[in-house]
């Protein structure tokens, strides 16, 4: 892990002698190396990894595959969002839905996916700088299956909702949401204003019966687990540690989902 660097001055430069006399230290014909120039600004502080801040590249790809997926829901004959959707009828013959209905967004309204996108941008951005982009897709992944599971284990072939098609990235982005919630102080956020955009989740899907709120909630503690696993473990433990336990947990849910 590389320690957080402090800005070094110039060295203080010699004397420049004057053409053809002797200084100190230097023969006539040779001159005083110039001083390396100072820097302007000291270097940014190392993420919570240990690694440089860096451009948040996997969520912009992120946000720009979903939008694109949202624009090709309206070709017609094309059907996306029937084609990607998760329901838990076809849970056990068509696994991947549990993955791609976080590509998908209820239309023709375009407020679902503009706030979740701009959720994504705001939470994701600062996670990937924060922690690196390999730990953000792991977690939205991870967290858009684990919204589809708790979905899947709360219903039942004789409820209403066992044919309902689920669509959105709510759970994925609550994934991250949940990582902010690590209780840590190596994520410098606002750890009040992170506790309030759930609060408020929470009320809104409770006066709105079209939210699942199972995938936001599965979504939640995945995300919050990933977080500790990543986190609360010393600095140089921290990458392995999340990485066997993102495995466990992945393997953990895939017999959930295959019981089910």
């Amino acid at each position: 892990m590389t320690h957080d660097p402090g800005a070094h001055g110039a060295p203080e430069p010699g004397a420049r002698p004057s053409h053809g006399e002797a200084g100190a230290g230097f023969g006539p014909s040779e001159r005083a190396p110039r001083p390396a120039p100072a820097p302007a600004h000291a270097p940014a502080r190392p993420a919570a990894g240990g690694r440089r801040p860096r451009r948040p590249s996997a969520t912009a790809t992120i946000i720009a595959v979903t939008l694109a997926c949202f624009v090709l829901q309206f070709i017609p004959g094309l059907h996306l969002q029937q084609a990607l959707a998760f329901s838990p009828a076809l849970a056990e013959s068509q696994p991947w839905r549990a993955l791609t209905a976080a590509l998908v967004h209820a239309q023709p309204n375009p407020g679902h996916v503009f706030f979740n996108m701009v959720g994504l941008f705001f939470f994701g951005t600062f996670v990937e700088r924060s922690v690196g982009s390999r730990f953000l897709v792991a977690v939205y992944v991870l967290a858009a299956f684990g919204g589809s599971l708790l979905t899947l284990l709360l219903s039942s072939p004789s409820a209403a909702n066992w044919h309902a098609g689920y669509v959105g990235a709510s759970g994925a982005v609550f994934g991250i949401v949940g990582v902010l919630l690590t209780p840590t102080r190596r994520l410098d956020r606002n750890i009040s204003g992170v506790v309030l955009f759930v609060v408020l989740n929470v009320g809104y899907m409770a006066i709105e019966p079209t939210i699942a709120w199972q995938a936001h909630l599965g979504g939640l503690l995945v995300g919050f687990v990933l977080g500790c696993l990543r986190l609360l473990p010393p600095r140089r433990l921290g990458p392995p540690v999340f990485w066997v336990g993102a495995g466990a947990l992945a393997v953990v849910m895939g017999a959930l989902y295959a019981l089910a």
